[in-house]
């Protein structure tokens, strides 16, 4: 018996979203962290997150001597610091002997003469936004297959298996994908067509 198998050479297009650095805005009125953090969500994208040396030197200048609340707190007494816009970044820059969390009330962190310290949340502060900037990608897919790749099963499945695949290579966790419709509302366009005998007895 002899079988054809036909794969198809299909193009399309991925957008891939990244998170990029932040814009810094400081805030001169002074309130309570929580009412820092309410004004940030309005206006700007969360409380800062401090991403590494280079965000805190930014937080700095534009702050010169002024006590700054930043995004991050701690739920309860006895939980972890944690970012207000859940970042997963783990940079610090304590004031030596910080944070000491006095009597289990202080779960708010505040820079103050250039360093972090964690203080009472209903203290009144500047406080220090940040807006985030997205930086967007566009890749070109080339997949040979013998499957309906346009079908919205198949190119959900196949988006979340590239997803983990370059997530466990390196791509960053806030990082997103998506497929783009091209101009007849397909994401695959076919490339080139190869046939392949198999024979079977």
């Amino acid at each position: 018996m002899r079988t054809n198998l036909i794969f198809v050479l299909l193009s399309a297009l991925m957008r891939v979203m990244f998170a990029q650095l932040h814009d810094y805005f400081f805030v001169p009125e002074k309130v309570n962290w929580t009412d820092a953090q309410m004004y940030c969500r309005q206006h700007y994208t969360d409380l800062a997150t401090v991403n590494n040396q280079q965000d805190n030197d930014n937080i700095l200048n534009i702050t010169g001597q002024s006590t700054v609340w930043i995004g991050f707190y701690r739920t309860s007494g006895d939980a972890p610091l944690i970012w207000s816009d859940q970042s997963s970044s783990t940079y610090t820059d304590w004031e030596p002997g910080q944070p000491n969390n006095y009597a289990g009330k202080q779960w708010c962190v505040q820079i103050h003469n250039k360093l972090w310290n964690d203080g009472h949340c209903e203290q009144q502060f500047a406080f220090v936004c940040h807006l985030e900037r997205k930086r967007r990608s566009i890749v070109r897919v080339e997949v040979k297959s013998s499957q309906n790749l346009n079908d919205p099963r198949v190119k959900k499945e196949m988006l979340e298996k590239m997803e983990k695949i370059l997530k466990e290579k390196g791509l960053e966790e806030h990082a997103t994908l998506s497929w783009i419709n091209q101009s007849d509302g397909n994401v695959f366009q076919k490339k080139d067509c190869k046939s392949k005998s198999n024979a079977t007895e």
